[in-house]
C-alpha cells in the first residue's frame, strides 16, 4: 500500500500531464540548433527547461514520500539520473547544452511518459 495514495496519484497525474505538455511544446524542434537560432526556439528551450525541472521535482517528491524502492519495478528508467537532473536544472541551468537537452527530450521523455502512465495506472489499483 502506498503512503498517502491520493497524493501519489495526484503527483503522477501531474507528471503525466507535464510530460505530455513537454513533448507537445517541443514537437517542432527537429534539431538542437532549433533551440538557439530564433526567439521562438529560445522561448521553447526555456519553457521546456522549466517543464523538465517540474517533472523531475515531481519524481523527487514521490521518492521522498515512498522511498527509492517504489521505483524498483520501473527499472527501464535510470532513476538516479532523473533525480540528479532535478539538481542540475535547479543549480546549473545556465550550463544546459542544447544538444544534450534535445537528446533528453526526444529520446528519454517518451519512455518516461510511458512508465509514468504505468505507474499511475498501478497506483490507482
Amino acid at each position: 500500500m502506498l503512503p498517502d495514495k491520493d497524493r501519489i496519484i495526484s503527483l503522477l497525474e501531474d507528471a503525466v500531464s507535464e510530460l505530455d505538455l513537454l513533448l507537445r511544446m517541443s514537437e517542432n524542434i527537429k534539431k538542437p540548433d532549433d533551440f538557439v537560432t530564433s526567439l521562438s526556439g529560445i522561448t521553447v528551450f526555456r519553457a521546456c527547461g522549466m517543464s523538465l525541472q517540474y517533472i523531475t521535482e515531481i519524481f523527487v517528491k514521490i521518492r521522498n514520500l515512498c522511498g527509492q524502492e517504489y521505483f524498483a519495478p520501473y527499472s527501464t528508467i535510470p532513476w538516479p539520473a532523473v533525480f540528479g537532473m532535478r539538481n542540475f536544472l535547479s543549480h546549473e541551468y545556465g550550463s544546459i547544452d542544447a544538444e544534450g537537452f534535445f537528446d533528453t527530450i526526444k529520446n528519454n521523455i517518451p519512455p518516461l511518459l510511458s512508465v509514468a502512465e504505468e505507474m499511475l495506472s498501478n497506483a490507482r489499483q
